[in-house]
């Protein structure tokens, strides 16, 4: 009884510390709110809901509703395909509202990206100058508003003008376009469409961050695992849970070495990769003078993956004003400003633009956050490491080095299990195997065992859903808005709270609809797929976090035991 008391317990201190507390500490906290703060907020969840309902309904929808053609081919039912309009216009309205108050680089780039939006939906109103004009009206109205309010408080008024002078100015030209009715062109399909085209760039940090979801879950799983079971059990139970983590780890290594998709040439870069990581965390461990804490390893990484997410996009916020640059050559003929527009989209829309973009982030994140390690903050510094060593070995499989820079999450988990395991071996040979130690190698054990099986019900959910790898994206799309409003929490003079909570909004709404149209037309493979964001997610920010968290372990495990001073 008593055996079973302490595993209740395991269970209710895992779930608690792994879901229960970052949803309770990252929730908004709507106390000293100005007016208008909240029912804002509550109606841009509201339609996040239900944009989430879609696409977990997408299939009986596009059975049950009329199916509307997008100008490029694609079908999407009548009520999705106004929620989508709904999302895109609400979280367009959230940013220009939101750039009023912050610093004043933000609000040009949101008046340049409502130009953008506005001169593609102008042209469903060209052949009509009284139609044309709206949008020009509409801009002048967002000019003149962003500099009247320059130093101004939030106001609820100013969510409202912006609604009206964005939703006029939009939809106007189409709705009372000739050529559009005459060619039998649902403005709606074009609507949608068009608009999530023109602003993917922006919800590619959001779906990123997503996709590190289930490692931030697996890492603080691993470590409250460990811990609650460490706390909780008998002696007799807990030496039970030991050797069946043992025997776990050895039937994982058997899986691993027999697996044949784990070709030779995986387990050579794995290796190579975890050798240029362990000796990037030995440099910063020396920065910082000790080996990293358990506050270290289970930090929120969050932060760090907003950053990376968005320096590895910088080059393509520019590609919507270029997009339209194109067309306007097109049209009128200018041959230069089509070739340099053209040149200027096919280059920094590659893979490997992205890829050494990146990687001068990680760089550069390396020189800021190596002072902070000197400080005694090592984690930052060493999860950048871990990231910079991914994506260096991206970048050379990216230039035909497959063969020594191929490296996959099960086998460098399972070299991971060995160095764990010849650590404990060497550690209780040599009678030094102390409980911290010991709780250390369990955590980075049953990390390995956890993480590379951490999409388990992944293939399920996107078979019942209808499309593939769009449940993980769900479940990190919802985990991000549980568990990441504590940037609403405080504010400071140039990002004020009430900046903060509009921007947390449109990030989440456009995330949530780009994945609902794509569910919702069953597209998949182009601008829009939203799986192929969350992916490389998982990999570029989750699998560092993880690697950093196991590394970590066993530097707790190996590092010499501190004297007492004095």
């Amino acid at each position: 009884m008593r055996t079973l008391t302490a595993a209740v317990n395991v269970v209710r201190d895992v779930v608690w510390l792994t879901i229960v507390q970052p949803v309770r500490e990252g929730r908004p906290r709507t106390a000293g709110w100005p007016v208008g703060l909240r029912p804002i907020m509550i109606s841009a969840l509201t339609l996040y809901a239900l944009l989430a309902l879609a696409v977990v309904f997408a299939g009986p929808l596009r059975n049950a509703e009329t199916l509307i053609v997008t100008p490029l081919g694609r079908t999407i039912p009548d009520v999705g395909a106004w929620l989508c309009i709904a999302g895109v216009l609400l979280a367009l309205v959230l940013l220009q509202t939101a750039a009023l108050h912050l610093p004043w680089w933000v609000k040009l780039y949101s008046l340049a990206s409502v130009s953008v939006i506005m001169a593609y939906f102008a042209i469903g109103g060209a052949t009509d100058p009284l139609l044309a004009v709206w949008p020009l009206i509409g801009l002048l109205a967002l000019v003149v508003l962003t500099v009247v309010r320059w130093q101004s408080e939030f106001a609820w008024w100013e969510f409202v003008f912006v609604a009206v002078a964005l939703a006029g100015t939009l939809f106007v030209p189409l709705r009372g376009n000739a050529a559009t009715r005459g060619l039998n062109m649902d403005w709606r399909g074009y609507s949608a469409e068009g608009a999530l085209q023109t602003l993917s760039v922006l919800a590619v940090p959001s779906l990123l961050v997503a996709g590190a979801a289930l490692a931030q879950i697996a890492v603080t799983a691993s470590f409250a695992g460990v811990a609650a079971v460490t706390r909780e059990l008998p002696r007799r139970p807990l030496q039970v849970t030991a050797l069946l983590l043992l025997c776990g780890a050895v039937a994982e290594l058997v899986r691993s070495f027999g697996d044949p998709e784990n070709a030779a040439p995986g387990w050579i870069g794995s290796a190579l990769a975890l050798a240029a990581i362990a000796a990037l965390h030995l440099i910063v461990m020396a920065a910082a003078g000790r080996a990293p804490a358990w506050s270290d390893l289970d930090e929120d990484s969050t932060p760090v993956n907003y950053l990376v997410a968005l320096g590895t996009i910088a080059v393509l916020l520019f590609q919507p004003a270029a997009s339209i640059l194109r067309e306007v050559a097109r049209v009128t003929g200018a041959q230069w400003l089509f070739t340099s527009t053209d040149a200027f989209l096919s280059v920094t829309g590659s893979d490997l633009t992205m890829i050494a973009t990146r990687l001068l982030v990680c760089l550069i994140g390396l020189c800021i956050t190596v002072p902070l390690a000197r400080r005694g903050r090592p984690w930052a510094a060493m999860f950048l490491s871990s990231l910079s060593v991914l994506s260096l070995f991206q970048l050379l499989r990216n230039r035909g080095f497959e063969d020594w820079a191929s490296n996959t999450v099960p086998q460098m988990s399972g070299l991971l299990l060995i160095a764990l395991l010849l650590a404990a071996a060497v550690q209780l040979i040599g009678r030094r195997l102390t409980a911290i130690r010991m709780a250390a190698l369990a955590s980075g054990i049953l990390l390995c065992l956890i993480y590379p099986h951490r999409a388990i019900l992944d293939d399920p959910i996107s078979a019942l859903l209808g499309f593939s790898g769009i449940g993980a994206v769900l479940f990190g799309l919802i985990w991000r808005i549980l568990t990441e409003g504590d940037i609403t929490h405080e504010g400071t003079r140039r990002w004020p709270v009430p900046a903060r909570v509009l921007l947390f909004c449109a990030s989440a709404l456009l995330g949530v609809t780009s994945a609902a149209f794509v569910t919702l037309t069953r597209s998949s493979g182009d601008t829009l797929d939203v799986t192929v964001f969350a992916d490389s997610g998982d990999y570029l920010l989750g699998t560092p976090l993880f690697l950093t968290a196991v590394v970590g372990c066993l530097a707790i495990a190996v590092a010499p035991a501190r004297r007492p001073i004095g």
